[in-house]
């Protein structure tokens, strides 16, 4: 009976000092969340990737700050669409939360049908880390050594260049979509089964560019196999200050980050979404979890609920204009 108590103390104090930030009324910190002894942490895809490494360091930090068993479960299937489904049926007691990627609101918009409805049925909690360190990579194929003369080549003559896609429906395929038509490109789009092959046609200059994530084509960029033009990022990467960001290099295309965030099933009492999110703060605070996005090529962002909520919103819209543009869909 002691520990429960104590479990419970704990998520109390840590509900108080986000309620205003959070948009949340003050008469919820009088109320003493009761969260369950075990909180599971539903991760959409297979252990050992970027998301479920995320989730697992996110799950130490909040094994300590709330008092509660955290167990990660990985439900993989249908780019993410198992695992939210099955957090959107589940109680909204804090006991099921959806450790959630760009999967999330881009299925929404690129299939026909997914089996939940990506704002409606689920509470935002926590925008965990936003990676835009993609680059745009060209083969032997590409004679232009940097991207404003790309663009101006790609723009004199907008089929001359093709473009690798490494997954159909990928955040990839869709920061290709806004990059041509933002710069009138009508050059070929070829669809790979995978990141990997589609590195191997641009090496064997098959096909002129693509866009692929930092620290894949990272090798080949060391090799000399491939050039790099521009990093997708907001800003030149520290690891790589040799390379322009695409806002700066070609400020007319709109980047398109991946995002990792912690999402509740709808209807989840006030107290309980602040405290989680205290507890999900303080994970986003410690060196190693911040060193370990950082150097993927990403940034922690500071985002209230209510502000992720509106991030969702925004996400969602954008991939729902691209698919439509681009004419994507996947079955």
């Amino acid at each position: 009976m002691q520990h429960t108590k104590r479990r419970t103390f704990v998520g109390g104090t840590l509900a108080a000092p986000v309620l205003i930030a959070t948009g949340l009324p003050r008469a919820v910190s009088a109320q003493q969340p009761a969260l369950p002894p075990t909180i599971a942490l539903v991760v959409g895809a297979s252990p050992g990737g970027t998301t479920d490494t995320l989730a697992r360091d996110v799950s130490e930090v909040l094994r300590e700050k709330l008092g509660r068993t955290i167990a990660v479960e990985n439900r993989a299937g249908a780019g993410g669409n198992v695992a939210a489904q099955y957090v959107a049926r589940s109680a909204p007691d804090g006991g099921t939360l959806l450790v959630a990627f760009t999967s999330h609101t881009l299925n929404a918009a690129i299939m026909r049908q997914v089996p939940y409805r990506p704002l409606e049925d689920f509470t935002p909690v926590a925008l965990l880390a936003q990676l835009s360190a993609a680059v745009l990579v060209v083969g032997p194929s590409v004679r232009e050594g940097d991207l404003a003369g790309f663009v101006a080549a790609a723009r004199a003559r907008p089929d001359r260049y093709s473009f690798a896609i490494g997954g159909v429906g990928s955040s990839l395929h869709m920061q290709t979509v806004l990059f041509r038509s933002a710069l009138g490109l009508s050059g070929p789009e070829v669809p790979f089964r995978g990141t990997a092959p589609a590195l191997v046609d641009v090496v064997a200059g098959h096909v002129d560019a693509m866009f692929a994530p930092l620290d894949v084509a990272g090798p080949l960029l060391s090799d000399g196999k491939v050039r790099a033009l521009a990093v997708t990022s907001r800003s030149r990467l520290p690891s790589r200050p040799d390379l322009p960001s695409l806002s700066e290099a070609a400020p007319q295309v709109q980047t398109a980050a991946a995002w990792f965030g912690v999402l509740g099933p709808a209807g989840m009492p006030l107290p309980v979404i602040a405290t989680l999110y205290e507890a999900i703060r303080a994970a986003l605070r410690t060196p190693r979890i911040v060193e370990r996005i950082v150097h993927a090529g990403g940034e922690v962002p500071d985002l209230t609920p209510a502000q992720f909520g509106e991030f969702l919103e925004r996400d969602l819209a954008l991939w729902i204009e691209t698919a439509r543009t681009g004419k994507v869909e996947v079955q």
